[in-house]
């Protein structure tokens, strides 16, 4: 594994690529990305990153979600996975739970969601300063961390 690849396929979704040191090599939204611009990112970063393997949270119904943010969610979700197998990357899908408990940053407090999303930009800017302060994109470089976690322990 030359480097993990974090994906956030929500809505306002984001991705990062983190070097097996932990260090930011890339980042983006994919928020405002059609899928052919998507496309052409993930081609780019299987030819950049030889061996890049990719977590992606895992696309799920929460309670009070609205259907068309549930669908929008589904889409990206669905997306990333046929670009990311088009391309050969290896992945894994993690519940949010899981990843952010493991990070130490779950809501257990049961704050409101905005409050939990600044939470967690805060976060993921306190390890990465030089990371937009994006929501899709701080999730994306937690999520990575995560990965990386599991790969040191596989």
């Amino acid at each position: 594994m030359s480097a993990i690849l974090g994906i956030d396929p929500g809505k306002t979704g984001g991705w990062v690529v983190l070097k097996s040191d932990g260090a930011l090599a890339g980042c983006g939204r994919a928020d405002h990305t059609d899928e052919r611009d998507l496309a052409d990112i993930v081609a780019e970063l299987a030819i950049s990153h030889p061996g890049l393997y990719a977590v992606m949270e895992r696309a799920q119904a929460f309670p009070k979600q609205g259907v068309s943010s549930v669908f929008a969610y589904g889409t990206g979700y669905g997306l990333w996975r046929g670009l990311l197998c088009a391309n050969g990357i290896g992945f894994e899908t993690v519940p949010a739970r899981s990843w952010q408990l493991a990070l130490g940053v779950a809501n257990r407090s049961k704050k409101p969601r905005a409050d939990h999303k600044r939470a967690l930009i805060a976060e993921a800017r306190r390890r990465w300063p030089e990371i937009p302060a994006h929501s899709g994109i701080c999730d994306a470089a937690l999520i990575a961390s995560f990965g990386l976690r599991l790969a040191r322990a596989r």
